[in-house]
């Protein structure tokens, strides 16, 4: 079993650098045409920029002291708003599947509140909290919270009911269930909400940052925009981008370890 287990992980570790070998030539060969579009006067450099400018721009932002410094901000606001909109999420998401009474007086509201555009109340957000960090996190928690919610509260119906009430004949308690089948069984469903959750926390902070602030990537993207600089939009939005492609990556190294464990 040793062996098979060996050979196995082996195989998908191959697998998995080929993927990233495939990805990272499809990105250099879409750079390249990129830069000889712009070279050859195919593609307008004025409107599209590109890519070794966009590159020079970045290490500029970062030897000024304008790159860490902005990407903390947008972080902290991105990271504290998705945190807090994650555990409402759970703990809520939770409550309404374990509790029907609950579910049944408030899941129409839940489910208006989330039809609602709440991108169009971001600025009556940044209004009630101000142009600070309070207003950001607000409105990251209102994309990231929904999100959360309702796959906590699907992966919690999901659960077979066998299970349930195989556990229930055996003794379990309502802490031994809550511990050893529904906690399990819905992580998987809230890990995948993470991961789209990360976007959202990004995409909120910056547009917070593009409505009301001093600082953050979301706010220096804006004074390029203003200022016809695509190189500088083009340089925000790569920063970002890969800022989300790291954390992606860690959440997708925390949900592969959690599924091993969970299958030994």
């Amino acid at each position: 079993m040793a062996g098979v287990d060996e050979s196995r992980l082996s195989c998908l570790s191959r697998r998995a650098w080929s993927l990233a070998a495939a990805r990272l030539g499809l990105v250099l060969l879409v750079l390249l045409g990129w830069e000889l579009g712009t070279r050859s006067g195919f593609i307008d450099p004025f409107y599209f920029s590109t890519p070794s400018r966009v590159l020079v721009t970045v290490i500029e932002w970062a030897h000024e002291g304008l790159l860490f410094g902005n990407l903390a901000v947008t972080l902290g606001q991105a990271t504290t708003g998705f945190i807090v909109g994650t555990l409402l999420g759970i703990v809520l998401g939770f409550s309404f599947a374990a509790n029907p009474c609950i579910d049944a007086v408030l899941q129409p509201f839940i489910t208006i509140l989330n039809a609602l555009p709440r991108i169009a109340f971001a600025p009556l957000i940044i209004l009630w909290f101000g142009l600070g960090f309070l207003s950001k996190v607000v409105i990251v928690v209102s994309l990231v919270f929904f999100v959360v919610f309702f796959n906590t509260y699907r992966g919690f119906k999901e659960i077979n009911p066998t299970i349930i009430k195989n556990a229930r004949l055996l003794g379990a308690t309502k802490a031994q269930m809550m511990l050893h089948i529904y906690l399990p069984a819905t992580l998987a469903w809230t890990f995948a909400s993470l991961r789209v959750s990360v976007g959202f926390a990004i995409i909120a902070a910056v547009l917070g940052e593009y409505i009301g602030a001093s600082a953050g990537i979301g706010h220096m993207i804006d004074n390029a925009q203003a200022n016809f600089d695509a190189t500088g939009v083009m340089a925000g939005l790569l920063v970002l981008t890969v800022t989300v492609a790291l954390l992606d990556a860690l959440l997708s190294v925390i949900e592969r370890r959690y599924s091993l464990r969970g299958s030994r």
